[in-house]
């Protein structure tokens, strides 16, 4: 199967790598010259142009937001674009395969619903299939991957998934990748606000941030969150993994799932406020870890480790 990769990014690109490696016929399709000059090294074709992938049987997408998808997709230079020569070669008998969309990208649960009815109309089957994990599992192949569409297609496109992830599930019909994603991430979101809340407190009254940190890593209290990011807090880093700004996405896809089923969720509700005052104190830019700023500020401590006060 002739494979294209649209989204080379933070996460991207090691889920590109490893295809190349693992034997995929791959094309990287991207703007950089850099970035294709690397792929092309590995071994890939490649391309600027997202028309291009119009050729390939299975489109791979690791995309920042909607509104990028929304363009690789369907804009004039979009791999779905009408009358595109390429995909005309490609696709003459109309008896042949249909063409396959993975998408990779974080985007919201009625977005991946829409993008897989607009695909249907084109003659495409979509899949989506956002990715949990870190950079270092990208470049690993050590992903987590969760699926929704059609069943069968999601069985064409696993072996390609599995090039990339060790964890893979087919959740449901479409969205359900994008929901299971959503949801797990609030839970993250949720477990860090705790921590980010109340560290500062003890540390207020006289606690040890390491001591405490050490409890919170691991006694009942402990979790994965606050494994990965009390280490990174008591060393003052907030410039690691995905901005708070980017990944309030997540949080958005949550409140508009809440008002459209009029469902009350006050844990997540109560993140959603913490999670939004520390945007509007200007650190959108940081890790979710920067939220025990705002509290750190409000009682005038620091849950650092000696010799780290900022990051």
């Amino acid at each position: 199967m002739k494979l294209a990769f649209i989204g080379t990014g933070t996460m991207g690109g090691g889920m590109a790598r490893n295809l190349i490696q693992k034997g995929a016929d791959l094309t990287v399709i991207a703007r950089r010259p850099k970035v294709r000059d690397a792929f092309r090294a590995l071994g890939a074709e490649v391309s600027d142009r997202n028309r291009t992938a119009a050729a390939c049987e299975l489109v791979f997408l690791c995309l920042p937001d909607e509104a990028a998808v929304e363009d690789v997709l369907f804009g004039e230079d979009g791999v779905l674009a009408a009358s595109h020569p390429a995909a005309d070669a490609a696709f003459p008998d109309p008896a042949a395969p249909r063409r396959i969309i993975a998408d990779c990208s974080t985007i919201s649960y009625g977005k991946a619903q829409e993008f897989a009815a607009r695909c249907e109309v084109l003659g495409a089957d979509y899949l989506d299939a956002p990715v949990s994990g870190h950079q270092a599992k990208a470049e690993a192949g050590t992903l987590s991957v969760m699926a929704g569409g059609k069943e069968e297609v999601f069985e064409t496109v696993r072996p390609y998934l599995e090039m990339m992830g060790t964890q893979i599930l087919y959740m449901g019909p479409s969205g359900s990748g994008q929901l299971t994603k959503m949801i797990n991430n609030c839970a993250l979101n949720i477990c860090t606000a705790s921590f980010c809340e109340l560290m500062p407190v003890g540390v207020k009254l006289g606690l040890s941030p390491e001591k405490l940190g050490e409890i919170l890593m691991n006694a009942s209290g402990s979790s994965y969150a606050s494994k990965t990011l009390i280490p990174e807090i008591l060393e003052g880093n907030f410039a690691h993994g995905f901005t708070m700004e980017r990944a309030y996405k997540d949080m958005k896809s949550m409140l508009e799932v809440c008002e459209q089923l009029s469902l009350p969720l006050p844990t997540f509700l109560g993140c959603l406020e913490t999670y939004q005052r520390a945007l509007r104190t200007g650190r959108g830019d940081l890790y979710k870890g920067a939220m025990i700023r705002f509290y750190e500020d409000l009682l005038g401590v620091k849950c650092r480790r000696p010799g780290f006060e900022e990051g």
